[in-house]
């Protein structure tokens, strides 16, 4: 799914795309994980780019070890910050969306959270994102086994407050390019407008690498994840 989303993207079909060319916003994708090769989907791509920190074939399943190793966590927040340095200079930005593509992400983002805060995983899982919009039992019934799974593989203790552990841990390539991208923005006195759960994560996570970081940071809509509430108030905090 997430490729058919990519591919979308690259052909301005998007809800992203359609979204931007109507408001005259650029719009740039970076891969930094995508499971296959985007080059060889799309060519060179008008929209989607390729990092050269790419994590190959993507993260690895974080209930048997970590996501990510160190190298590749750090390659990925540097492709954050590069781009958006870029982004900036190129373009005379006023202030950044940061969005992602990334299927099963919401799962990710409820490890991180429960990872740093403390926090019980059943407080924090949701559906996620669901075509009816209704919120499925059984979905969150399995998904809080698997965070609190990942949590145990990965002793909870090890992690609190220590988000680059985390990340590598039970981070994604997406989130922590996003993390880069945000640590990024901050040093660059540029407004972060933070949309939906996942970024709303990303922004806690960066906020607990440079406190400085809140105060760039401006906050778009409400989720229906109830993790997102735990994350804006570790960011408050």
């Amino acid at each position: 799914v997430t490729q058919k989303v990519v591919e979308g993207l690259e052909h301005k079909v998007a809800g992203a795309s359609v979204l931007a060319a109507a408001n005259n916003v650029t719009l740039r994708v970076v891969d930094v994980g995508l499971a296959v090769d985007s080059r060889s989907i799309f060519g060179a791509g008008n929209v989607v780019v390729v990092s050269q920190n790419k994590i190959k074939g993507g993260t690895n399943n974080f209930c048997n070890g970590p996501a990510m190793s160190s190298v590749d966590l750090h390659g990925c927040i540097l492709a954050g910050r590069e781009e958006t340095k870029k982004c900036i200079v190129e373009m005379q930005t006023d202030v950044l969306v940061f969005g992602e593509v990334g299927i099963g992400n919401t799962t990710t983002s409820s490890a991180l959270i429960a990872a740093l805060t403390g926090e019980s995983v059943d407080s924090l899982c949701g559906s996620g994102a669901t075509a009816a919009r209704v919120g499925d039992d059984k979905i969150v019934s399995n998904k809080i086994k698997i965070v609190q799974e990942a949590i145990d593989c990965h002793k909870s203790s090890r992690m609190l407050n220590n988000p680059a552990l985390a990340l590598e841990n039970v981070g994604g390539a997406e989130i922590a390019a996003l993390v880069g991208g945000i640590l990024e923005a901050s040093e660059q006195n540029i407004p972060v407008l933070v949309d939906g759960f996942i970024v709303t994560t990303a922004a806690m996570v960066a906020s607990l690498m440079s406190p400085d970081v809140c105060r760039v940071l401006c906050f778009a809509t409400k989720s229906t994840e109830p993790g997102q509430r735990v994350a804006i108030n570790t960011i408050k905090r």
